[in-house]
């Protein structure tokens, strides 16, 4: 979280060097303090903007500092909705009293090329000066695979310096270096004292992999999910406060969509009907909470099947995304514009879903699923979601192994929920709804 707050305070001294160029620029001496005064509390709020636009777009994420192409991409985006706020601002709220257009162009070049200046130099901090080396012990698929990320992510901030099976060589030969962290795939049973007494002395620190999971790749491990874990990991009390706010929140942004996109479901609804004629809307069987079953209400996007509306006529289906060729060329646009998935607004007000958590499956899948991957049942242990962390960490799930994977995410948003983390996924969804 430190490297996150850096690159934000990167962005704040981005913002507050362009905007002193603007007023050593364009304005003469004697009118500084004039043109601090009426430029000053606009400019902030358009920062602040700036930084939310930010965030919709990843860019606060130590995954996306990397200076490869889709991350440029990303930031040119970002860059781009930053100026349209600007303008949108300035030009159409008119609250503050000014319509700056050279000095907001300029404002907004300044700040893009020093953020980006910034960032690229965070990076190399962080990849080559500002690291922790990094012991891994273990030969599993887990330990396997925080390597590759360790390895290919140097903007973490991690150094692998050893990777070995044997927990007794990796203690002997690294207690002594400054700040590491012991990664073990299990952790000894028993460490001898002049060893601990070593590591702590030196800032390090030792931690199992499923602790490494959830620090470096925001999920939990299903192969290190034990009973006791669960038990000390998973509580399914809620704060009042948390409930409350919750569900104020799920029913308010439920309605504002529904009012908002009303004209654009009504269009879609025409489009269908001239397409394919009715059903309109279909409903899907899905598992809710304490694995109760509930209609999931969808716009049909697929050819009908059978006599629900769904594109089935035996068994259920995975989706295979835009390439399927159940999906009608006006369900393709609506897919791709996520007006298929307005009705939801309803099931969000009936309280089967929340706007946020883990996204419902359906009946078929879940018992298929729940043979094969352990533990799956805690996923309907709180309210399934509209949007959820599983679905802005990772892609659709169209097999057995993607629906593993986005249950080890599912769990970690299990496991750390709160009020923050909805705000963040809620915001995230909307970058994800406007930029696929």
């Amino acid at each position: 979280m430190n490297r996150v707050w850096l690159i934000i305070f990167g962005d704040f001294i981005a913002f507050w060097v362009s905007f002193l160029m603007i007023i050593l620029m364009r304005f003469e001496p004697a009118t500084y303090h004039t043109a601090v005064s009426t430029h000053l509390i606009p400019f902030i709020i358009l920062y602040i903007s700036w930084v939310l636009s930010f965030y919709l777009f990843g860019l606060y994420d130590l995954f996306n500092i990397k200076p490869i192409i889709p991350h440029l991409r990303r930031f040119g985006m970002a860059i781009s909705v930053s100026f349209i706020i600007g303008i949108f601002l300035f030009y159409f709220v008119s609250a503050f009293g000014i319509t700056p257009k050279t000095n907001l162009i300029f404002q907004i070049t300044g700040f893009g090329l020093i953020s980006f200046f910034i960032r690229r130099v965070i990076y190399i901090l962080f990849s080559k000066t500002i690291t922790r080396p990094v012991i891994l012990v273990g030969t599993s698929s887990d330990i396997n695979e925080l390597k590759n990320i360790i390895v290919n992510h140097p903007q973490l901030g991690l150094k692998l310096i050893s990777h070995t099976e044997y927990s007794a060589k990796a203690l002997h030969d690294f207690a002594d270096t400054q700040n590491a962290v012991f990664i073990f795939e299990k952790i000894p049973d028993v460490i001898p004292k002049e060893i601990i007494l070593s590591i702590y002395k030196n800032n390090s620190e030792i931690i199992n992999v499923a602790q490494a999971y959830e620090r470096y790749l925001d999920k939990v491990s299903i192969s290190h999910v034990s009973q006791s874990w669960i038990v000390e990991n998973i509580n399914i009390k809620e704060s009042i406060m948390y409930k409350i706010t919750k569900k104020v929140v799920d029913i308010f942004i439920s309605l504002l969509i529904l009012i908002i996109s009303s004209p654009f479901l009504i269009i879609a609804i025409i489009a269908r009907l001239i397409e394919d004629g009715r059903p309109i809307f279909f409903k899907q069987k899905r598992v809710g909470k304490n694995g109760e079953i509930f209609n999931l209400y969808k716009l049909r996007s697929m050819i009908v099947l059978a006599p629900d509306g769904s594109a089935e006529t035996k068994e259920a289906k995975w989706c295979v995304g835009r390439d399927d060729s159940r999906i009608t060329p006006v369900g393709k646009i609506i897919r791709k514009l996520h007006i298929d998935e307005i009705p939801q607004m309803i099931n969000i007000i009936k309280g089967d879903i929340s706007l946020v958590g883990p996204r419902p499956e359906r009946p078929e899948f879940v018992s298929q699923l729940e043979g094969i991957i352990p533990h799956y049942e805690l996923r309907h242990i709180i309210r399934p979601g509209f949007t959820g962390w599983a679905q802005i960490k990772y892609k659709y799930a169209r097999t057995i192994d993607d629906s593993k994977e986005k249950f080890e995410y599912d769990l970690y948003y299990i496991k750390n929920r709160n009020i923050f983390i909805d705000f963040g996924i809620i915001l995230r969804t909307i970058q994800i709804i406007f930029t696929h």
